[in-house]
């Protein structure tokens, strides 16, 4: 086996030996080479091994994953999640006491204004100038009040304060008037007067009044309202 035998001399297969030895090692150090590019480039570039999650991440993955059953509203994007509102709970407080019940009470002098005017700043002379009378509450609530007749009265002054005539003076006591007199609201009362003076008892002997400049003022009972200016012309 180690010598060798042929018909050729030794030396030649010797040499062959020689050749085939080198060869052999040219072509073991070429494997190596290669072999060692290869670790060297799969060093470089790991090959990541796909690890297969658990049943129950699956599960999550899914389910986050997944876009909603239901198509979504204008305006909402695919697979987004819309919290419903939550009721507003109204504050209860406590229940405001209910008005008193009844009809309404008297009116204290305190809450009524009375003012008389004329219905027009100036009447020609020998006219009947209409005068107003007028009765506010001016309270929070509506009151009830008599205002009968001879409660009610309109004068009629001259500048110096003389008394010159009373829608009073010549009608005769009426029956009681209790009105309701509603809050802010004014009552009106009207009566014209004939250009004359009077007198308490209605005497007959009365004269006209000229031209001049005179005051009317009102009364409630003990309430008297400021003058108001009518001019006769």
């Amino acid at each position: 086996m180690i010598d060798p035998n042929g018909p050729l001399p030794p030396s030649v297969y010797w040499r062959r030996r020689a050749v085939a030895a080198v060869a052999l090692v040219f072509a073991v150090a070429l494997l190596a080479w290669i072999v060692g590019g290869l670790v060297a480039a799969d060093d470089q570039h790991p090959v990541r091994s796909a690890v297969r999650p658990p049943t129950s991440a699956r599960h999550t993955t899914s389910a986050r994953t997944s876009p909603p059953s239901s198509s979504p509203g204008p305006g909402v994007p695919s697979g987004s999640v819309t919290a419903s509102p939550k009721p507003v709970e109204s504050p209860v407080g406590p229940t405001p006491a209910p008005p008193p019940a009844g009809p309404p009470a008297p009116c204290p002098d305190a809450v009524l204004k009375v003012a008389a005017a004329p219905d027009a700043p100036s009447y020609p002379v020998g006219t009947r100038p209409l005068l107003r009378l007028l009765v506010v509450n001016g309270g929070p609530v509506p009151c009830t009040r008599d205002v009968s007749r001879n409660l009610r009265e309109i004068f009629v002054l001259a500048q110096d304060g003389t008394r010159l005539w009373s829608s009073n003076d010549c009608y005769g006591p009426p029956e009681q008037d209790v009105r309701v007199l509603p809050a802010g609201q004014p009552v009106e009362f009207t009566v014209h007067w004939a250009g004359r003076t009077s007198a308490p008892g209605c005497p007959l002997a009365r004269r006209a009044v000229t031209a001049g400049t005179y005051q009317v003022v009102g009364r409630l009972g003990g309430l008297v309202g400021p003058p108001a200016p009518l001019a006769l012309t």
